[in-house]
């Protein structure tokens, strides 16, 4: 008797919900409609002020067209006139340039001429004289004195001359040689000694920040290490470290053949090599804690309502209906007010949604990793097969519809095909 009564009821219940999903299609394409109405409209009224807009912003582009036209034609003859002002007065500064060129020649020809002048009396006066006479004339004026000289005496006295200035020069050129390379060579000793001492300020500098790097990096390092203690408690996979040896620092009491350059390049060079490698670590790190939020995200593991209590378990159980026999109870019941939100345990795909048999109202969402999970029972349901759901997005609201005694949340979790009990994994 009693299972005739909850069939016609399912009937029931099945026949007025085909009649409500009737009557919100009507309503939905009414909806729709007006929408469709308002939308033309709105589009209509769009069209004519952009229409509007348009020609405003013609007209304005025409006027600013207009001043820029005359605006370069102003700029135009001003240029025009700079530049017949620019030839006249580049015309008036050669001629000026000409004529200051002109009288300079002029007056270098003069002095050219009485210096050739000079130099012939003095040519012909040479070659037409083989004695000549020199008078030394005291400042008083008294007991002047003379000499004759014969030509040949005086072009060996003027060689001799000659030879000692030259050999003075060559003699005073030398010296100046070796004082300006004397001199070159204070300045750069000077400037060696600088370069080294800065050189040596350089290499101070570079070894307290190669001691600030390894600081760093050892504190990434220990980080790095919580960071990886912390996700093992958690249970996740995490990929293997960097090889120490690659970076591992070496050294010994005797300088060699290095200098301290390129002990600092060395030092360097290892904390590079450190640095990539805690940076393949770290990135590594990332994609397992990327790759344990994505199986976290897609397990289901969070409570599908916002409260309640089990009031069936997984399992064998006494059946509800009647109180006789017992049967096999595949999920856990979750009694709570009618119309709480139904929560999606996980995120995942949704592969069925509507009215199931006895599970009335209900809903199915395949998880990766092998899960799926099952909501039942529900007033009604507000996710689409084939739409994706995040963890703990609604997906329905509390309710009794199919084989229910009042109002709760029937949920199962399957895995890889077997039921398992969800109180487990909460």
């Amino acid at each position: 008797m009693s299972q005739d009564f909850l069939e016609r009821c399912n009937k029931k219940m099945q026949s007025l919900y085909d009649y409500c999903g009737t009557k919100a299609s009507e309503l939905y394409t009414k909806l729709l409609e007006e929408v469709q109405s308002l939308y033309n409209h709105c589009k209509a009224k769009a069209n004519v002020l952009v229409a509007k807009l348009l020609e405003e912003v013609q007209l304005l582009y025409n006027d600013c067209l207009e001043k820029i036209i005359a605006f370069i034609a102003q700029v135009k003859a001003v240029i025009a006139v700079a530049k017949i002002q620019l030839s006249m007065l580049e015309r008036r500064v050669r001629l000026q340039v000409m004529s200051i060129v002109n009288k300079v020649q002029d007056k270098q020809r003069r002095i050219v001429r009485r210096i050739k002048v000079r130099y012939n009396s003095l040519r012909m006066m040479w070659h037409s004289n083989q004695h000549f006479t020199f008078w030394f004339i005291p400042a008083d004026g008294q007991n002047i004195a003379r000499t004759h000289v014969k030509k040949t005496h005086l072009k060996y006295a003027m060689t001799a001359v000659a030879s000692f200035l030259v050999f003075v020069s060559c003699t005073i050129g030398v010296l100046a040689h070796f004082a300006v390379q004397n001199e070159q060579q204070k300045q750069e000793l000077a400037a060696y000694k600088q370069t080294k001492s800065e050189q040596e300020q350089t290499i101070r500098q570079l070894r307290l920040m190669a001691e600030t790097n390894q600081k760093k990096l050892a504190a990434l390092s220990k980080l790095e290490d919580q960071v990886r203690s912390q996700m093992e408690k958690s249970g996740a996979q995490l990929p293997p470290k960097s090889n120490a040896s690659d970076y591992a620092g070496q050294g010994g009491p005797v300088l060699g053949s290095a200098n301290p350059a390129s002990i600092v390049l060395e030092q360097e060079k290892n904390i590079g090599l450190e640095a990539d490698a805690k940076k393949a670590d770290l990135e590594n790190l990332l994609s397992a804690i990327e790759a344990e939020n994505y199986r976290r995200e897609v397990t289901p593991s969070q409570w599908p309502t916002s409260g309640g209590y089990i009031s069936s378990s997984f399992g064998g159980r006494a059946n509800p209906f009647g109180g006789y026999g017992r049967d096999w109870h595949p999920g856990i019941d979750i009694a709570t007010d009618y119309g709480e939100p139904v929560y999606a345990s996980a995120a995942g795909y949704v592969q069925q949604a509507g009215w199931y048999g006895g599970y009335g109202i209900y809903a199915r969402i395949n998880h990766d990793y092998g899960y799926q999970t099952a909501y039942g029972h529900m007033s009604r349901v507000v996710c689409s097969a084939g739409q994706y759901v995040k963890k703990g997005e609604i997906i329905g609201y509390v309710g009794s519809t199919g084989y229910s005694t009042g109002p709760h949340l029937h949920f199962e979790v399957i895995h890889y095909g077997e039921q398992v009990d969800p109180s487990s994994l909460m």
